[in-house]
């Protein structure tokens, strides 16, 4: 087995993880976005809600393509 297949079974076991613990992820992001918004006093408070966005999003594509069911087959092709 070389690198790229360790890394590459590395890559479906962080995918597996991210998938089945992504609404924790996601709750614990959300946590440290309310952490950093109460520190800074509300200064930064829109910056955080975006980057919380792109980073949630991130974190629910990477789970998904960890998962092992198609969440959205292909329509079947017109007879």
């Amino acid at each position: 087995m070389g690198l790229r297949d360790k890394l590459t079974d590395l890559r479906k076991q962080a995918q597996e993880t991210v998938g089945e613990h992504k609404d924790e992820i996601q709750g614990a992001m959300e946590t440290a976005g309310a952490a950093v918004d109460k520190k800074t006093h509300g200064k930064y408070t829109d910056k955080i809600a975006k980057y919380g966005q792109k980073a949630s999003s991130a974190v629910e594509k990477f789970g998904d393509e960890g998962s092992t069911e198609d969440p959205d087959p292909p329509p079947a092709a017109p007879k």
